[in-house]
């Protein structure tokens, strides 16, 4: 939320010059369906749609539109050279007027989770809060959840997402963060990089490229590394997978990833507040959003549905805490569901395997449903292993799954293994 005073100074430094009628812009959008009159619209070429279709529209109800095409000459209507680079200078504007403080949060998983964790921890603690939604944590989220903050707020907490090089830093030039943290450095997206040493270079952008106060996890070998390196010209508060466990004491009834999100949370607001938050209280009431870890009691079946996102280090982690608490303390016949982990490129075959390997360990599980191309490529590899179920689609496993049972349901996004909760005979 901000004025046309606001986008006429970003226009000046986009090398553009334009008077606009002085009012409130009350909301931000690149979805012509969200806007209203004194909504702003940014006109993006998708892959099925192209957003200045909808300008002339949107023009007839208030609405100011940026594009990069000759449209209209509406007074209403903007055109500049490259709509993601002036969305991003007006973001940066945006944040140039905000007084408040700015904390953000990248890694390989639990970014969600801890994100609603901190905007959770900040707000127990009295702050007015705002915070990403969704997924809106890249080049084209972010400066939105930017834009559409309300003025009153007094903590932005920003999730930072990446896939390849450059893009942290990118974000962090436009967020400008007070404090910056990361959760951990895995292998998610992997296969855009050459190895572990340069996908664990660009997590570490966010630290490389603010001049944040830093929240690390001196465990991860990465970001001890870096401590090393910058500890006499930062200010940096440490933590490790120590205060993560005994975190995990307070809170034995969460999985132990939960325990290392919180701890993780805890440690940013902690330094940003100046204060620690009260953590029973903020986990309380922490919204998570659906499909991690969301337990669905269908019929005689519990499903732990975890299949918002997954990679070899979350993947690993589900199941164990999975197995941990079904098999091993409430003695349950479990089963898995697991959809293939994607963009791994070379690394792909090796990771999926190495899992497949490691589900031996696990002698209570009464069986395994492995979906997609990349577990299909091992099927050759496993066929002496009775409770190993390959399934091309999740579609497949109609027919196949037990009347009754425990299931951890787990896998990227790719797989839409959500897909499973609308067949009949799961519902029925």
């Amino acid at each position: 939320m901000f004025t046309t005073l606001l986008l006429e100074k970003a226009l000046e430094k986009a090398g553009l010059k334009k008077k606009l009628k002085n009012s409130l812009i009350s909301k931000c959008s690149i979805d012509s369906r969200e806007c209203s009159e004194n909504s702003l619209f940014f006109a993006f070429k998708g892959e099925k749609t192209d957003g200045h279709n909808y300008i002339l529209e949107l023009l007839k109800k208030g609405v100011i539109c940026i594009g990069s095409e000759d449209i209209s000459q509406d007074e209403n209507y903007i055109k500049v050279p490259d709509v993601l680079d002036f969305m991003s200078i007006l973001a940066h504007e945006r944040r140039k007027l905000f007084h408040g403080k700015v904390l953000a949060v990248t890694g390989s998983s639990g970014k969600t989770s801890t994100r609603q964790l901190i905007a959770s921890m900040a707000s127990v603690s009295g702050k007015i809060v705002w915070a990403t939604t969704g997924n809106l944590n890249n080049h084209l989220g972010m400066p939105l959840v930017i834009l559409n903050m309300p003025l009153l707020t007094e903590v932005l907490v920003l999730e930072m997402g990446m896939n390849h090089s450059g893009e942290i830093k990118k974000l962090v030039e436009i967020a400008e963060p007070d404090f910056v943290t990361i959760t951990n450095i895995g292998n998610a997206h992997i296969g855009n990089f050459a190895s572990h040493a340069d996908l664990a270079a660009a997590k570490l952008e966010i630290f490389n490229f603010s001049k944040s106060v830093v929240s690390a996890n001196v465990s991860d070998p990465y970001m001890k590394k870096w401590v090393d390196e910058h500890k006499n010209s930062r200010i940096i508060n440490t933590y490790s997978n120590e205060d993560a466990k005994k975190t995990a004491e307070d809170f034995e009834e969460l999985p132990d990833f939960m325990a290392e999100n919180i701890t993780c949370a805890a440690n940013i607001v902690k330094v940003a507040l100046g204060s620690m938050p009260d953590l029973k209280k903020s986990v309380e009431k922490c919204v998570l959003p659906g499909m991690r870890g969301e337990v669905k009691v269908i019929g005689k079946r519990t499903f732990v549905a975890d299949c918002y996102n997954a990679n070899p280090q979350s993947m690993q982690k589900s199941i164990e805490n999975f197995y941990k608490k079904y098999a091993l303390k409430e003695s349950r016949e479990c089963f898995l569901i697991l959809g293939s982990m994607f963009e791994l490129g070379n690394f792909s075959e090796k990771m999926h395997k190495e899992l497949v390997n490691s589900l031996k360990d696990f002698t209570l599980l009464k069986g395994v449903f492995l979906v997609g191309c990349e577990f299909d490529k091992l099927k050759s590899d496993f066929l002496n292993c009775k409770k190993l179920v390959f399934l091309g689609d999740i579609a497949d496993i109609k027919g196949l799954l037990p009347e009754e049972g425990t299931f951890l349901v787990k896998g990227s996004r790719g797989n839409r293994l959500e897909r499973l909760f609308d067949f009949p005979e799961v519902l029925k």
